[in-house]
């Protein structure tokens, strides 16, 4: 990329979690409890929150959820936060033991992401639009080194943001276009700037609907 016309992509930590107490400016007042509120009442979902196996999980809301202002994160945290779209999100990972969260040389490496998806976005009826589910894909991709940012791990990866270089998706079975789903991401190798992941969609059953191979790339302060 040239440097010409370059653009200010430094990390904005947006991150919402009471648990961690990361609390960002300006945050709506209710995002991380009506999210809680709404996932926990529905069984498969709680399941995989309040469980405590292996570790206990820790929720919160991504960046892209919580927008820093209305010139960023627009798509996800204004375009598709509506009743009958993106209706919430809400993120969690379990630490691998108890020191996993306070020792800046080990990252988080995989994140699961809860999407409570509206009828407006189908695209055959009743059937969630491959571009949809693409979408919440990259995003639950993009939480893993977000995440890592606002916990301070060391790595210079974190120290910038990281971009889709790639984004490969198959679609396994059809998606339904209302309900909850569950997308989860993790690295499977780092080479240099580059984080190598895979994702997968799966359903209140854990039936795998959508898997997918990436790469994104850490960028310089100036593209």
């Amino acid at each position: 990329m040239s440097d010409k016309g370059s653009l200010n992509l430094s990390p904005l930590n947006r991150v919402l979690s009471p648990p961690l107490n990361l609390i960002p400016p300006n945050t709506p007042p209710n995002l991380f409890s009506a999210a809680v509120e709404h996932f926990t009442s529905i069984p498969w979902c709680a399941d995989l929150l309040l469980s405590e196996s292996p570790t206990v999980a820790i929720s919160f809301i991504p960046q892209c959820f919580n927008p820093a202002s209305d010139k960023h994160d627009q798509f996800v945290g204004a375009t598709l936060n509506t009743p009958h779209a993106l209706r919430h999100m809400l993120c969690f990972f379990r630490p691998d033991d108890a020191r996993h969260l306070r020792d800046p040389t080990r990252p988080i490496t995989r994140v699961s992401g809860l999407f409570a998806l509206g009828d407006g976005l189908c695209g055959y009826e009743a059937l969630l639009l491959g571009g949809m589910t693409t979408t919440i894909v990259d995003e639950t991709l993009g939480v893993i080194n977000e995440l890592n940012t606002a916990l301070g791990k060391s790595d210079s990866l974190y120290a910038t943001s990281s971009v889709t270089a790639s984004l490969n998706i198959k679609f396994l079975r059809p998606i339904p276009a209302e309900g909850e789903v569950c997308v989860t991401a993790w690295v499977e190798g780092v080479e240099g700037r580059k984080t190598l992941m895979k994702a997968e969609v799966t359903g209140p059953k854990g039936e795998r609907m959508a898997v997918a191979e990436s790469v994104w790339v850490a960028v310089k302060p100036k593209i």
